[in-house]
């Protein structure tokens, strides 16, 4: 997809582009996907499947956005400005003045997680586990921590910038420890 700013036949702007984070109001995610993508940028808004069941014991499935408050943008450092512009953006997230963004792997391997159609839970305040590779199967390649909860074991993805896990369970036998 094509946004301001970006030439299809560079590759220059190919490796400027990245991942940048914007954070929103609260329940303000899918509209400001909307108009991020009416604008002509990338977004990535990872979301998955729920069954919630209202009061009146109806059951109805929704779309849970997995990281309440933030939505990703693969744009080049100075569109960050016109995207804060955006009604609905509240900043974009950095580190002392400096943009952060997410690795295009790490964004890739919550794509993948998310085309499984498995459960998929996110951990807030990560603890750190053991680092781990995805040695085959559909996350083959994939570095992330491996956790442990209820005896079964869980592959995460880490986006420190936004102090998140996304976290799939994994069968033991398709890692590998990484030096």
């Amino acid at each position: 997809m094509t946004h301001p700013g970006y030439k299809e036949d560079s590759k220059v702007s190919d490796i400027l582009l990245k991942w940048y984070i914007f954070y929103t109001y609260p329940r303000a995610e899918k509209l400001v996907y909307q108009e991020t993508i009416k604008r002509g940028y990338e977004v990535f808004l990872p979301t998955s499947k729920e069954l919630r069941i209202w009061k009146n014991r109806q059951k109805k499935w929704t779309d849970r956005v997995l990281f309440p408050g933030y939505i990703f943008v693969n744009t080049q450092v100075h569109e960050i400005y016109n995207l804060v512009k955006t009604p609905k953006i509240v900043t974009y997230i950095h580190c002392g003045g400096v943009p952060s963004f997410v690795r295009s792997q790490e964004i890739e391997g919550i794509r993948k997680m998310l085309d499984l159609d498995h459960n998929i839970t996110v951990g807030a305040n990560f603890s750190e586990g053991e680092r781990v590779r995805i040695v085959y199967g559909p996350l083959a390649g994939h570095e992330g921590i491996l956790e442990k909860q209820k005896g079964k074991a869980r592959f995460g993805i880490q986006l420190k910038e936004i102090n998140q896990t996304v976290f799939i369970d994994i069968c033991t036998s398709m890692i590998e420890r990484v030096q």
